[in-house]
């Protein structure tokens, strides 16, 4: 008798389970809240009109994850380079940050002044205790790897600008991978680069030749889910899972929402894709008192996103620019992924918002928020009021896992609970609290399968 799996949210990681169990013979259900698959990765379609949740594109050093989304679109999406750059105090810098950015792009005196700061920083720390990795804040990590000076001026004001926490309580976790390298080590490779017209992985992933869907980030989830309902998988949308306990037969029983109506259904295995801490609210009988607080202390943060169509092209110069003091912190445009995304002659201008559940922002209207981003738009020669013909919105209440300094033992104790279930498993971005890229969801996935069939053979 085949085992029956119910997985909770229709993102990249809980689809792509779903569809590796169920070429396996599995039966498979998927609860999704929303009415439409993707989750993060989706894309909001409004006419002819389509807007990502932030600029994504999918990439990956993986070859059989690349490969098998590759294959899903019968190998005919084509690469594409990316141009990003972050826009500081009215300069363009190249992203990742590099040495040769501060060095020359900043500027002569800033560039002087962080190397002085930067060699300063060395005799500071100099014998100093090595701090852990998950001990160590972002305050730490950036005045020791760039300097004091970065520090204040950059890394400080972006860092507490995105995450809303100041980066004295903020794991240097929070900085992604290709960031989180000293002045000296960017240096380096940027030299070896030069000499030998390599590339270095880790500081330029996110600049690998990407394959983006002409209408949309989201035709990938989409392509996904496709391959899984043609192998059984049943996909419930306007489904938000509310309960889960153990049911009379000895299976899993989970409630869900429908919006009209409360509905049930019982599975050998549940596979939780939603935030860990909602997961663990979720069980019946409730978890310990000790688990709920660390489960509450796992913060995500929300994001907005106000798209402005616009007849104006080639408007930021590049796919994508994150910006400092602004009320924005990344910028992107739709053309530069593809012109598909809008009609002819028209294009989609991205402003994302960080903010709080219940702040202003997120309670904002989009005219309101246009009223809000327009002026830093005007003044900084992007947009004008008269070239926006329309507003599109977007807001997404669990957008990324906050990382606060003392994370670790809050989310271990989390998983341990969860992993004292032998037919409960958490997955993904929100489900492991963990910042990971597309390829990085789907491979987790595939892995999480691999465990599951051989578990039940």
């Amino acid at each position: 008798m085949s085992k029956k799996i119910i997985i909770l949210g229709a993102g990249v990681s809980g689809l792509s389970l779903a569809w590796k169990l169920s070429t396996k013979g599995f039966e498979v259900h998927v609860l999704e809240a929303k009415s439409q698959v993707g989750g993060l990765a989706g894309t909001l379609r409004e006419g002819d009109y389509c807007m990502d949740i932030g600029p994504h594109s999918f990439f990956s050093e993986d070859q059989e994850i690349l490969e098998t989304v590759l294959t899903l679109f019968d190998n005919k999406l084509v690469p594409r380079n990316r141009n990003v750059k972050f826009y500081y105090q009215d300069k363009f810098l190249d992203y990742p940050l590099t040495a040769y950015s501060v060095l020359f792009q900043m500027g002569l005196w800033t560039g002087i002044r962080a190397g002085i700061s930067f060699v300063g920083s060395k005799f500071t720390y100099k014998g100093n205790v090595r701090v852990e990795a998950d001990d160590e804040t972002v305050e730490e990590w950036a005045i020791k790897s760039f300097g004091r000076h970065l520090y204040d001026t950059f890394f400080k004001p972006y860092t507490e600008q995105f995450w809303k926490v100041p980066c004295s309580e903020l794991s240097s976790r929070s900085i992604p991978t290709h960031t989180r390298m000293s002045f000296i080590n960017t240096c380096r490779i940027l030299l070896k680069r030069r000499l030998t017209d390599k590339k270095s992985s880790l500081i330029e992933r996110e600049m690998l030749p990407t394959y983006y869907p002409d209408t949309g980030f989201a035709e990938i989830p989409e392509k996904i889910a496709e391959a899984a309902i043609t192998s059984g998988v049943q996909i419930h949308v306007n489904s938000r899972a509310v309960s889960i306990d153990n049911h009379s037969n000895g299976q899993l029983r989970v409630r869900y929402d429908t919006g009209e109506t409360w509905d049930e259904i019982t599975g050998d295995t549940v596979v939780g894709t939603i935030p860990i801490n909602h997961l663990i609210n979720m069980l019946e009988p409730s978890a310990p008192e000790d688990v709920l607080i660390d489960a509450g202390k796992l913060e995500q943060r929300s994001i907005v996103a106000l798209g402005m169509v616009t007849e104006r092209q080639d408007v930021l110069g590049c796919s994508y620019i994150y910006v400092l003091d602004r009320p924005y912190n990344r910028i992107s445009e739709m053309n530069a992924f593809s012109n598909a995304t809008s009609p002819e002659g028209e294009n989609i201008l991205v402003v994302e918002i960080p903010c709080l559940k219940d702040s202003v922002v997120w309670t904002a209207s989009k005219e309101e928020l246009f009223e809000i981003c327009i002026g830093a738009l005007s003044k900084d020669g992007f947009l004008s009021p008269g070239d926006v013909k329309s507003l599109l919105l977007v807001k997404v209440e669990n957008a990324y896992p906050i990382y606060k300094k003392d994370y670790v033992p809050h989310l271990k104790r989390a998983l341990d609970y969860i992993e004292e279930f032998d037919d409960i498993f958490v997955l993904g971005r929100a489900g492991e609290h963990m910042y990971m890229d597309v390829d990085v969801c789907i491979r987790r996935a595939f892995d999480l399968a691999d465990k599951m069939i051989t578990s039940y053979e």
